[in-house]
């Protein structure tokens, strides 16, 4: 068998920047007291396939308002052991207006019986598309809820 060193070299040269992604943008939002609704799925209360959906108005760094909506569900509430937590499955929409959005999805962990995060315990969940000036988005969020009632949102954005 015969090697084509050119080859070779574009060959490893494309696995080196498929690795390497940079981030593009990198920015931060802050997202108001959540209106939240309860729909009860299922077996009475708080069980396996329950939805909240959820909206609030938010603030980004350079003063930009929007606001951001999901849908949870709720996938496990018993994890045995005493160990009492949750899991969502998140799909939030971040509308800034016009056509720019960006979509988030993923999964987080509640505090059982509660309809919110637990209070400084960032969840990280991947930015999965976008519109408008983020058509193609990609990269993921760090969300952390503050004592206070609101969430920061730190984004990171691949290029």
């Amino acid at each position: 068998m015969k090697h084509h060193p050119l080859a070779i070299a574009l060959a490893l040269a494309s696995l080196v920047s498929a690795g390497t992604a940079a981030a593009d943008q990198t920015f931060s939002i802050v997202q108001d007291l959540p209106a939240i609704t309860h729909v009860d799925v299922g077996a009475e209360g708080s069980s396996h396939g329950d939805i909240m959906a959820f909206e609030a108005p938010f603030t980004a760094e350079d003063g930009t308002t929007g606001v951001m909506s999901g849908m949870l569900i709720t996938l496990d509430i018993d994890l045995g052991d005493g160990v009492d937590f949750l899991d969502r499955i998140a799909q939030i929409v971040v509308d800034f207006g016009g056509a720019d959005t960006l979509v988030i999805g993923g999964v987080a962990v509640y505090p059982a019986g509660t309809a919110e995060m637990a209070a400084d315990a960032p969840q990280l969940r991947a930015v999965i598309g976008g519109t408008g000036r983020f058509i193609g988005a990609r990269g993921e969020v760090l969300t952390t809820r503050r004592d206070a009632g609101h969430y920061e949102h730190s984004f990171i954005l691949l290029d």
